[in-house]
């Protein structure tokens, strides 16, 4: 049996949780049109008879003031970084070097394999000579080995060709999770936290979701049908009204859309 731990980085939006989901076969990790709206580190169970792999998704790497929410976000992806197996850099090739460049201290500094993902191959958009001449110095400049691989993670292309190539690399060992349906280390109060969340960026403003943050208060499983009762957290008093709306509509079809996905994710 093969296991490891292979943590996911990139810039905001370039396919890291996309790729997850696909791995996984499920919505793990909310996924958006907006960048950054992973916020913490989310960990799934990937296992088949070959062994079993950690896969840790992390928030897009980026440029952040010292506090706050961004400086947490960039922070959990350090920490992702500390001791892997390997590490799946995806690229969105609509990037650029220069945009890319904050990523070379989080490579160089992981000791790992690194396995550089040129993500949305069914965009067709690999012409651009920047792809190439970053792999170059990716090479030169990383000190364990780096393999280029072109996938789409909405798609699947390409990404059992890593696989497979990844179980080539991992060290033999005993599962770090039982071998049973775990796909994920969290509880379910944080995956439905998480579906709240996405709804708050599907519905709001382009700023106001980043100021928002949601709580699970209660979870009565036992009961039909199952209660769950939710915080949403906001900066300022003034954004209060932006969440709920005239009429309470706002809030109201938050609630309509959330409830579908969690009703589908505790099958009740």
């Amino acid at each position: 049996m093969k296991t490891g731990i292979v943590a996911l980085v990139g810039r905001p939006n370039s396919g890291k949780s996309t790729l997850l989901n696909h791995l996984l076969e499920s919505e793990i990790s909310i996924v958006t049109p907006k960048a950054q709206t992973t916020r913490d580190q989310i960990r799934g169970i990937f296992q088949d008879e070959r062994g079993q792999v950690v896969f840790v998704d992390t928030p897009g790497i980026h440029r952040a003031d010292d506090g706050g929410i961004n400086a947490y976000m960039v922070q959990e992806a350090r920490r992702a970084l500390d001791a892997p197996d390997a590490v799946f850099y995806l690229i969105d090739p609509k990037s650029q070097e220069k945009a890319e460049e904050i990523l070379l201290p989080f490579l160089q500094g992981a000791n790992a394999p690194v396995y550089v993902l040129i993500n949305k191959a069914d965009l067709k958009l690999y012409s651009s000579d920047w792809l190439k001449q970053w792999c170059d110095r990716l090479r030169e400049s990383i000190r364990k080995s780096v393999k280029v691989h072109t996938i789409s993670a909405k798609h699947g292309t390409g990404v059992d060709d890593v696989i497979n190539d990844l179980f080539t690399v991992l060290p033999e060992g005993e599962p770090f999770f039982g071998t049973n349906d775990e796909i994920s280390d969290r509880p379910v109060r944080f995956f439905v936290s998480e579906l709240v969340r996405k709804q708050l960026f599907l519905h709001l403003g382009d700023e106001l979701p980043y100021s928002c943050a949601v709580e699970i208060d209660s979870f009565k499983e036992n009961e039909k049908p199952v209660r769950i009762s939710a915080w949403i957290y906001v900066e300022r008093e003034s954004q209060k009204g932006m969440v709920i709306g005239a009429g309470a509509k706002k809030i109201k079809s938050i609630g309509i859309d959330a409830r579908k996905e969690i009703e589908a994710l505790v099958g009740s």
